[in-house]
């Protein structure tokens, strides 16, 4: 499956393609893109994309790569464009701080800006008909909703009345293995604290 404007093409499952052999070592030209696609974000507790399928597009031209040459791949799997939203993923960052939209002429634009020339592969990640990620920051920034962060914050003012909120983000830092939201974290935080200081009045 290949467009008839550029070289890319949609890799065989079955396939295998050494790409720092094909594409060189110090290779400004091409990039393949790692889609994932046709599953959804997942927060239990830290955000994962599950279902859906992998696919690999390989010989996207860097200089060449724009809002149309995507939609033109989202197209060639049958998706329409108007819902559905796409996300790179910053080369080795985990999903809850690593997601970049793609979206305008502009994101498009610092995506390729961002891509370092010995990585070749570049993650996007798919959502349909709506989406998931708020301002960029997991779900699971919710304390409301997430019992297990609640409980754990809880536990760690009750041990120490007195923590400081960058004392709770570098703890629960420690336990999820990403940064919250500071504005977040002082209302959760707050919160927790008048929760154990009223058991301890009662």
């Amino acid at each position: 499956m290949a467009s008839e404007s550029s070289l890319w093409v949609v890799r065989n499952s079955s396939d295998y393609l050494d790409l720092y052999d094909i594409y060189g070592w110090e290779n400004k030209k091409y990039f393949t893109m790692m889609l994932n696609h046709g599953g959804s974000f997942h927060y239990y507790p830290n955000r994962d994309y599950i279902g859906g399928n992998i696919d690999y597009i390989d010989f996207i031209e860097v200089e060449t790569f724009s809002a149309e040459v995507f939609h033109t791949i989202l197209s060639s799997f049958g998706y329409d464009v108007a819902t559905t939203y796409a996300y790179s993923l910053v080369s080795f960052a985990p999903l809850d701080v690593g997601l970049n939209k793609l979206a305008y002429w502009n994101d498009f634009l610092n995506f390729v800006k961002k891509m370092g020339f010995f990585f070749c592969v570049q993650q996007v990640y798919l959502e349909h008909n709506q989406t998931t990620v708020t301002n960029f920051f997991p779900k699971t920034l919710n304390f409301a909703t997430n019992s297990y962060m609640c409980t754990k914050l809880y536990s760690m003012v009750a041990s120490n009345p007195k923590i400081t909120v960058w004392e709770a983000r570098i703890m629960l830092f420690d336990e999820f293995n990403f940064w919250i939201n500071v504005d977040k974290l002082i209302e959760a935080l707050d919160y927790t604290k008048y929760q154990v200081n009223l058991l301890e009045v009662h």
